[in-house]
């Protein structure tokens, strides 16, 4: 966003920057998934009970759900020249500034359950 302009390529890159974070934390509930399993063959009684794994498959759909709306959102933006300035208030930076927000409450909600779970499983 250079002087005050709101250019489609700078939303094009922190789209990326997101899909890359969403997808190491889908990746990294998948890894807390198979170390339950692991725990509950090796340990059994230490596994995670079934709130926390219905806790963890919500969350797991909401980081789908949200990889999957910015996907949308890109290809929207596909048929726009990708240099063309728009302004603050353009339906497309509203959304972005809307999936900015969404995207940090679930960092932040992604960072406290995984550490609970780590605790948990004491991994």
């Amino acid at each position: 966003m250079k002087n005050g302009d709101v250019n489609l390529v700078d939303l094009d890159f922190e789209y990326k920057l997101w899909k890359n974070r969403l997808d190491c934390f889908v990746r990294e509930i998948k890894i807390i998934k198979d170390r339950n399993r692991e725990v509950s063959e090796t340990r059994p009684g230490k596994e995670l009970n079934d709130v926390e794994i219905m806790v963890l498959e919500e969350h797991e759909s909401q980081l789908v759900q949200l990889l999957n709306r910015i996907k949308v959102q890109e290809q929207e933006m596909q048929f726009y020249n990708k240099d063309f300035p728009v302004t603050h208030v353009h339906e497309y930076v509203l959304e972005h500034q809307k999936l900015r927000e969404k995207m940090g409450r679930l960092c932040s909600l992604h960072t406290e359950r995984i550490d609970d779970l780590i605790d948990e499983l004491g991994i």
